[in-house]
């Protein structure tokens, strides 16, 4: 039987040295301490989808103080698992699991500025996969790390707001993420022209 349950920090730093580094670029992995300081923080949480006792999936994300939207940081499906609709059932429990928050928010890279045809499939399946989830394409885009986003929202507990919300909420999330320095140096979150 599958159920979403949340994760304690311990089980965040197993998966973090166990699953992540095949999921994601080095370039991508936050260090384990600085999601241990947001974790402490009351900033940062995890969840992991369970068949029994064992580990199929996991989520993290990202909140500002008393603030109701939360950034999906990090979303992987176990690699013998992937490629069954697991995604997407744990996308849904996710979302009943998060309902005191009013919705999330998650960053893709943006089709655009990929560097050939093959990353733009890739991005378009991506984005489709969270529209089928439902999630909804903002106004919104960050350049992170130099690295072009748009920003997509999932209503939890409220309707998808407008840019401008999504906007503001985006940058709180950011600006408990990174210090002052680092967030003018690295993230410039902005709405798209027309938005």
């Amino acid at each position: 039987m599958l159920h979403v349950r949340k994760l304690s920090l311990s089980e965040i730093k197993a998966i973090h040295e166990t699953h992540m580094p095949e999921a994601f670029p080095p370039r991508e992995l936050r260090p384990y301490s600085s999601i241990k300081a947001l974790y402490e923080g009351g900033n940062y949480m995890g969840y992991g989808l369970f068949e029994g006792e064992k580990l199929a999936a996991y989520a993290y994300f990202a909140k500002a103080d008393g603030r109701p939207f939360a950034l999906l940081d990090y979303f992987a499906v176990l690699p013998a698992l992937r490629g069954n609709g697991l995604g997407s059932r744990f996308f849904t429990l996710l979302c009943a699991e998060l309902e005191a928050i009013d919705g999330l928010l998650l960053e893709v890279e943006s089709v655009e500025s990929a560097p050939d045809e093959s990353q733009r499939a890739v991005r378009r399946r991506r984005i489709a996969f969270y529209t089928r989830c439902g999630c909804a394409m903002t106004g919104v885009k960050c350049l992170l790390y130099s690295v072009d986003y748009n920003i997509l929202a999932m209503p939890v507990a409220a309707a998808v707001p407008p840019d401008r919300t999504v906007l503001a909420e985006l940058e709180n999330v950011y600006r408990t993420m990174f210090d002052d320095a680092l967030y003018r140096r690295v993230c410039r979150p902005y709405r798209s022209e027309g938005a």
